[in-house]
C-alpha cells in the first residue's frame, strides 16, 4: 500500500514536471502573440493564436484524462492553461491590442 502511494507520487512528480514546461511554453506563446498582434503581423498573430489555444486545449486535456483537472494540487496548472485560453480569445473577439494608428501615420508621411 505504501509502496503503491509512493509510485503514484513519483508519477504526478513526472507528469507534474512536464504539465509545467507546456504551461511556461504556452504562456511565452501567449506573450509572443500579443506582441505580433501589437505590431500588426497578422498571419503570425493568428498561428500563434490556435498554437497557444492547441497546448492549452492538450494541457487541460491531459489534466483531465488523469483525474488532476480538479485537484487541488494540480489547481495552478488548470487556472494557467485556462487563463491563457481566455486571454487569447477575447484578445481575438475584441481586436486588442491593434495595431497603433498614430505609428502608422507617422510612418506612411515619413516613408
Amino acid at each position: 500500500m505504501a509502496n503503491n502511494k509512493k509510485n503514484e507520487y513519483k508519477r504526478y512528480k513526472e507528469n507534474e514536471r512536464i504539465w509545467i514546461y507546456g504551461l511556461v511554453a504556452d504562456a511565452a506563446i501567449g506573450v509572443l502573440y500579443l506582441l505580433m498582434a501589437g505590431l500588426g503581423v497578422v498571419w503570425l498573430k493568428w498561428i500563434l493564436a490556435i498554437a497557444a489555444i492547441l497546448l492549452s486545449a492538450a494541457g487541460l486535456g491531459s489534466l483531465y484524462l488523469t483525474g488532476e483537472l480538479r485537484r487541488q494540487r494540480s489547481q495552478y496548472l488548470t487556472v494557467g492553461y485556462g487563463a491563457v485560453v481566455i486571454v487569447i480569445l477575447l484578445s481575438l473577439i475584441l481586436n486588442y491590442p491593434s495595431p497603433n494608428e498614430l505609428v502608422n501615420n507617422i510612418t506612411n508621411a515619413v516613408g
